[in-house]
């Protein structure tokens, strides 16, 4: 089976064409990421199935558990169900709700280009140029997956991260905006332990295509993206104010109105 990645990921490294139609799949790595959403929720971890489907000309990162949920909604909605039939069915799936909605997808539209998109109620999308971090190898070596791997870390968009890649699987990808290594990172963390990225699964798949961006987006930077989810941290009344949604007052089991506490996002990046 290693030979069969290891002709794959070849063909990915040589693969001199570039386009913006979809991408077949030669891999699809599943990852069980753990994150921290909020400084004040110190040590508090929650989880998601994160894939990365990477293909010849692209890759796209993005949340299985998200990805699975939406299917089912547009599955039912597409026969006719009601909102109790989602629910119904949502609840009875494999598939427990993320706390993240990001999709990264680097290469695309086009190659250099790296594209991010995210829904905090709308849906976002920025694009940026790909930014590959500058690596240091370090000693040691572990087993992931059955794949033997070495050991780098980087500073990144502020951000200091240890990894553990493969050169048995020679593809320069990885989990999140991490890439850069003469192979597929496996294992990544940030060192103060707010993120982490730990490789599941590893697949051989050609009958799919690289997901590529649904829907309609708004088109901002990656700086607005942040003040959005710093002001909904802050205010989620104030932030749904800017779509039309009206305030509403939330109360507790005794009728007492409901006081958010002010939070502050941690940020993959900075």
């Amino acid at each position: 089976m290693k030979n069969i990645f290891l002709l794959l990921c070849l063909t990915v490294l040589v693969h001199p064409m570039f386009s913006q139609e979809a991408d077949e799949v030669q891999l699809n790595v599943h990852y069980l990421a753990r994150f921290q959403l909020f400084y004040e929720d110190s040590g508090k971890l929650f989880e998601d199935e994160k894939v990365l489907d990477i293909g010849k000309r692209s890759s796209s990162f993005y949340s299985l558990w998200n990805t699975r949920r939406d299917e089912i909604k547009d599955s039912i909605r597409s026969r006719g169900g009601s909102y109790s039939d989602v629910m119904n069915a949502l609840e009875k799936s494999n598939y427990p709700l993320s706390k993240q909605n990001y999709a990264i997808y680097k290469n695309y539209p086009q190659k250099g280009i790296l594209t991010y998109t995210d829904k905090l109620y709308k849906q976002f999308r920025y694009k940026e140029t790909m930014e590959t971090p500058v690596w240091r190898m370090e000693p040691g070596d572990t087993l992931i997956a059955g794949y033997p791997c070495k050991k780098a870390r980087t500073l990144f968009r502020e951000k200091e991260w240890t990894v553990w890649f493969t050169l048995h699987i020679p593809i320069s990808d990885g989990p999140w905006k991490l890439h850069g290594l003469p192979g597929l990172i496996l294992k990544a963390n940030d060192v103060q332990g707010y993120f982490s990225f730990d490789c599941i699964e590893i697949k051989n798949k050609k009958s799919q295509k690289v997901p590529l961006p649904k829907g309609k987006f708004i088109e901002c930077s990656r700086q607005k993206l942040e003040e959005m989810h710093r002001l909904n941290a802050k205010d989620p009344h104030q932030y749904l104010e800017q779509f039309g949604i009206s305030r509403t007052t939330a109360c507790d089991a005794n009728g007492k109105p409901i006081v958010y506490k002010e939070k502050h996002a941690i940020f993959l990046e900075k």
